[in-house]
């Protein structure tokens, strides 16, 4: 059988691996700075948290999630977001009460059912924040400016952040009303954006066939109510004043429900029309649309594959070197016992002291007694060995080893207990 991964997933090995997992590390430390504390959460989880939170009319719910009944026939649903797992893992371990700050950050999979491009896949990497229990711009502007500072870090020096407000639940339906009556009069509108007009017609203002060609719009800032005009005025002034440069974009929406006020997305002119990088916004009203108290939140999420592949693009990706590599060679079988031994012991180490001055991330290989020591220096060389520590019987017999400098092979003779 010729087994091949599903389409639209990819695997991770070597270099690519490392640059993942140093993305990740990467943005551990300026969550650290920004007080975020790390969750997990299950891979999947009841297929109605996600109907819910989301909305039944979006695109993620009616075309994207992946959808199963496990033995009992319970429905269940691969996450294609995170918010609404912390939201319910917030809910559920009562972590209001056992968390002095609600921040938290995540990293892991997200599984989408979408058409796989540049940067985009069914099962792709995310990391994303979540801010519970501060309603004030404040914390807004801090998540878009933890995501800038998250990117900075990433090697994403050129991006621009685009802003806008969808109001609150007191003047988007009159903002709703007059958008759908515009798209009622439009005509040549796609399948989807005529089905939009009646179920959800901000998501028409998304559609990257019919939005490009609308024009005279309705405009959210010109139905905002006062309270909404001057937490987006909040937003703006302290972002200012974190020099945190942005854009007012009107036609910006997301594509999830639970969003409410602010809403942000940050994108890189390097990656095409594939260009976001971040994005997030408010969702004031998602705790208590789950079962939980009344309690205002604002979060973002960013994409890893597509972070990494505009750093690549701007040749200021995050370094990942391999570990540098010690090789352990027996010249016979007999040797084996006292070669694996050190091995052992060297990998005990936090750092191989004189072999590798200064190296902290670093491997030990071998041995391979069953191989001709000329193998196993050809092995070394594939392996990029910086040293090579050589068991021979004569050397042994004075409880010496002979160590390689595989880049200037000087040998020098030293005594295992020196190790």
């Amino acid at each position: 059988m010729d087994y091949k991964a599903p389409r639209g997933t990819h695997d991770l090995w070597g270099a690519n691996a490392r640059k993942l997992h140093a993305l990740e590390e990467t943005c551990r430390r300026v969550f650290q700075k920004f007080d975020y504390s790390e969750i997990k959460f299950p891979t999947f989880e009841d297929a109605a948290l996600f109907t819910r939170s989301i909305g039944e009319a979006t695109d993620i719910v009616e075309k994207e999630m992946y959808v199963f009944e496990d033995r009992k026939g319970r429905r269940l649903s691969l996450r294609p977001e995170g918010t609404a797992s912390v939201v319910r893992a917030y809910l559920e371990n009562g972590l209001a009460q056992s968390m002095p700050l609600g921040k938290f950050f995540y990293c892991g999979s997200m599984f989408r059912y979408e058409r796989p491009q540049a940067g985009r896949y069914r099962e792709f990497y995310q990391i994303g924040a979540e801010y519970f229990a501060n309603p004030g711009p404040a914390a807004d502007a801090e998540v878009i400016v933890l995501a800038r500072d998250v990117l900075r870090a990433a090697g994403i020096s050129e991006m621009t952040v685009h802003l806008h407000t969808l109001g609150c639940p007191s003047c988007r339906p009159s903002f709703r009303k007059s958008l759908a009556d515009y798209l009622s009069t439009q005509e040549g509108l796609c399948a989807d954006c005529c089905r939009r007009v009646v179920t959800n017609p901000l998501r028409v203002l998304d559609c990257k066939i019919d939005s490009p060609r609308l024009t005279d719009l309705p405009r959210m800032v010109d139905f905002l109510c006062g309270e909404c005009v001057q937490h987006f005025a909040g937003v703006q002034e302290l972002l200012r004043a974190a020099q945190c440069a942005y854009e007012i974009d009107t036609r910006l929406v997301r594509g999830l429900d639970y969003y409410t006020r602010t809403i942000f997305e940050i994108r890189s002119a390097h990656l095409g029309s594939q260009d976001a990088l971040a994005a997030g916004g408010r969702y004031d009203n998602l705790v208590k649309d789950l079962g939980g108290p009344q309690t205002p939140a604002v979060g973002f999420a960013l994409g890893s594959e597509r972070v990494l592949m505009a750093a690549e693009k701007l040749n200021t990706g995050i370094e990942a070197p391999a570990p540098r590599v010690i090789f352990i060679a027996v010249a016979g079988k007999s040797l084996e016992r006292e070669a694996f031994r050190l091995a052992a012991h060297l990998r005990s180490l936090p750092a191989p002291g004189a072999l590798l001055p200064g190296a902290i991330a670093f491997s030990v290989e071998g041995p391979f007694a069953d191989k001709s020591l000329k193998s196993q220096f050809r092995l070394a060389d594939k392996l990029c060995a910086e040293k090579v520590i050589i068991f021979g019987e004569a050397e042994f017999q004075r409880d010496a080893v002979t160590v390689r400098d595989m880049a200037t092979q000087n040998q020098e003779e030293i005594l295992i207990g020196s190790f």
